[in-house]
């Protein structure tokens, strides 16, 4: 099987992206055991592209803006799809499952708190100093 110079100029490359050389290897004897054109194509795209998500994920900055943002695109998108009741009614049993969740997960640590003793300070407090 006959395999593209750019495909492997491509993957003989990207160990300098940081992808790990056992990947690489791996790559290069499934296209010495004759994979397709197609097949190789298809690796180099998730190889590619989970090092630019990588690197976008090392790069951005999560912000209570830009989850907002990024909902009301989803939710945007999900209107331009289905009807707005029923992304309505989807949300809102997707919001009150993560509420439920988030509230007896904090109802946990807080138990899980008080069976070993820590306590919150209270504003202002000290700590005892021993006197030597």
């Amino acid at each position: 099987m006959s395999t593209s110079r750019f495909a492997l100029r491509l993957l003989t490359s990207s160990d300098a992206l940081g992808v790990r050389e056992e990947v690489v290897g791996d790559l290069l004897e499934e296209i010495a055991r004759g994979r397709s054109r197609l097949w190789v194509w298809q690796q180099l795209i998730g190889l590619y592209g989970g090092v630019v998500v990588g690197r976008a994920r090392r790069c951005a900055r999560v912000t209570v803006p830009a989850v907002a943002f990024a909902v009301c695109v989803v939710l945007l998108a999900a209107v331009r799809i289905a009807s707005f009741s029923s992304v309505f009614e989807a949300w809102l049993g997707i919001y009150c499952l993560s509420g439920t969740l988030s509230l007896f997960a904090h109802m946990a640590a807080r138990t899980a708190d008080w069976r070993v003793g820590v306590t919150p300070e209270a504003p202002g407090a000290t700590e005892p100093s021993s006197v030597a």
